[in-house]
């Protein structure tokens, strides 16, 4: 047998000569023909459509790298994503919870009412949501990492520009549109990422991810508030643009998918072609051997026998690729002036650095031609429709809640200290909230239940709010506030997973890009009507009655839309029956 393997390889490697001398005689425009590619080149054949037929056919890409494209890794590098969206999501609620923090500072500093500078915290907020169609459009297009990058880079000048704001107006500029865009940039690409790398999993990993905003707001609301007490306005902003370039460092981990297959592949060829070597290695040593009359080990002569036909397959095709990549280059040379095709010259440094830091997934660049911006049709689907909606009006009395949190901890006699610190504890518990539902919600048995257990979770949100006036100590906001951030944690996190139980995966880039803009409309609507509330009423206590009111709106609207799901899914189930039943007919029925 392992003469026999041998003879097997000999061939192999005749057959590879062979094939490269029918390519050295192919030059003078005859037909070219081999095992892996067929060549007809006549001698009329512009240099200019031979470059275009080579460009693509290199390319387009192989049956197998789509079907391995396709493949989610559910694992693997997905939880170096989870850590890029971790941190991301640490930057992006950090500030977002930073807004009770800003809102005393920008009225000390500039002197406004509170309605007005509500307006300033709750339209940079509107911004980051609305501009979610846009950023999960950018990233469909592009890649996650090229619009984290670009949002690395805006939130870094807005903190720059704030800390040198003129007036109160500038705000508008700097703090809400430039850092709004950043944040909507940072946001969005970061969760939809995660769901392209998990499928099994993505509860627990998109918990896991957004838990990045409970560290947020423990670490950098304390840090925020204390960079205002040592450095003052102008100081605490210029560290806040240093800690936010950071984004880059977030950008550089979120690998499009694309890219981390390329790698696969680089990487199983290079394992393949070492272990043929070790094969071919050992074969020879064992015919050296044989030769000067020594024995050949019978284990040796074993392995030989049960790897030379994997030897031989790695060897064909590796050799049939350097083949077909030997022809084309070959018959390049001969129509190209410089001997070279133009894609294979090497990059500056400059353009290399860009395609490093602002790549292309290959996939989206393929069917980039026909594909519609916006897919908002998907809200003629009624579950989806309700869930928006409900979205939209738990963001309003969410928002409001953490932008008045500290100013009703302060009403109740409370120190500023006292108030960052219960924010501070709320967050701490927001992030065990989100791992917490991540793991419940994945659970097999729960999964046909998790939109209606999604549901419950909002009218304990209501709850919180309409007794959260009531409670003038430290201990009882503590616990009442660390209450909240366990439920909003828990709902907010899941937002995604629920949008692939209505509409599925294949449209969770778009639909999540629709749901925030909803989210967007509620933070424009919350915080300025509880402000408008503060200033009619004298007191805050009116702003969270209204947001407990809401909530519940929002958690009846949930209830509807899940009734809508439960119908269409038992219509579907009919259906299929029914056409099962009379695809059997009815002789296979009486059988």
């Amino acid at each position: 047998m392992v003469y026999k393997s041998e003879e097997m390889e000999m061939d192999a490697q005749d057959s590879i000569e062979e094939e490269n001398d029918i390519i050295k005689e192919g030059g003078d425009g005859s037909h070219v023909e081999c095992p892996v590619v067929t060549f007809d080149v006549d001698v009329g054949v512009s240099n200019k459509k031979f470059k275009e037929e080579c460009l693509e056919a290199e390319e387009k890409p192989s049956l197998a790298e789509e079907e391995e494209e396709d493949v989610v890794p559910d694992g693997g590098y997905g939880w170096v994503i989870v850590l890029g969206s971790f941190l991301a999501h640490v930057l992006v609620g950090g500030l977002e919870r930073d807004d009770g923090v800003f809102y005393l500072q920008f009225r000390s500093h500039f002197g406004e009412s509170a309605q007005l500078t509500a307006w300033v915290l709750a339209l940079v907020s509107t911004i980051r949501l609305m501009f979610g169609p846009v950023a999960s459009t950018l990233c469909g297009r592009y890649s996650a990492r090229s619009a984290v990058m670009i949002g690395g880079i805006l939130l870094t000048v807005a903190c720059l520009l704030t800390a040198s704001a003129p007036n109160f107006w500038f705000l508008f500029f700097s703090h809400t549109t430039l850092q709004g865009f950043g944040r909507g940039f940072m946001y969005a690409p970061s969760i939809i990422i995660v769901g392209e790398y998990f499928d099994k999993r993505r509860g627990l990993s998109t918990g896991l991810g957004t838990s990045g905003v409970g560290v947020g707001t423990f670490l950098i609301v304390p840090l925020t508030q204390l960079l205002f007490d040592f450095y003052g306005f102008w100081g605490a902003f210029l560290v806040l643009a240093g800690i936010l370039t950071n984004g880059f460092v977030v950008a550089m981990l979120l690998r499009p998918l694309s890219l981390h297959q390329k790698f696969v592949r680089a990487f199983a060829r290079k394992e393949s072609k070492t272990a043929a070597k070790a094969e071919e290695g050992g074969v020879l040593l064992s015919k050296s051997r044989q030769k000067k009359g020594h024995d050949v080990p019978e284990d040796t002569a074993e392995d030989s026998q049960q790897s030379s036909p994997l030897v031989k397959a790695l060897t064909v095709s590796e050799q049939n690729g350097h083949n077909e990549k030997s022809t084309t280059s070959s018959h390049s040379q001969k129509n190209q002036p410089d001997g070279k095709l133009q894609h294979q010259k090497r990059d500056g440094c400059l353009k290399s650095f860009l395609k490093t830091c602002f790549p292309v997934e290959n996939k989206q660049k393929r069917s980039t031609a026909g594909k519609r911006l916006f897919h908002f049709y998907l809200l003629k689907d009624s579950s989806f429709l309700c869930f928006c909606l409900s979205i939209c009006l738990f963001t309003a009395a969410f928002k409001a809640a953490f932008t008045f949190i500290p100013a009703l901890v302060k009403s109740k006699g409370l120190s500023e200290t006292d108030a960052t610190m219960i924010l501070s504890i709320s967050g701490v518990l927001d992030t065990f909230g989100r791992i917490g539902a991540g793991l419940i919600l994945d659970c097999s048995k729960l999964k046909p239940w998790r939109p209606m257990l999604y549901n419950s979770l909002i009218f304990v949100i209501a709850l919180i709010s309409f007794v959260l006036p009531f409670f003038s100590s430290f201990a009882a906001f503590v616990v009442m506030c660390g209450l909240y951030g366990i439920m909003t944690g828990a709902y907010v996190s899941q937002k995604s997973v629920i949008i692939v139980d209505i509409l599925g995966m294949q449209h969770m880039s778009s639909s999540f890009g629709i749901l925030i803009l909803f989210q967007g409309i509620g933070t424009c609507v919350g915080p300025p009507l509880s402000g408008a509330f503060r200033d009619f009423f004298g007191g805050f206590d009116e702003a969270f009655y209204l947001g407990g009111g809401l909530m519940l709106v929002a958690g009846f609207l949930m209830v509807v839309g899940n009734c809508f799901l439960h119908f269409s899914r038992k219509g579907e189930k009919e259906s299929v029956v029914d056409a099962g039943s009379q695809a059997a007919g009815p002789g296979d029925v009486a059988d």
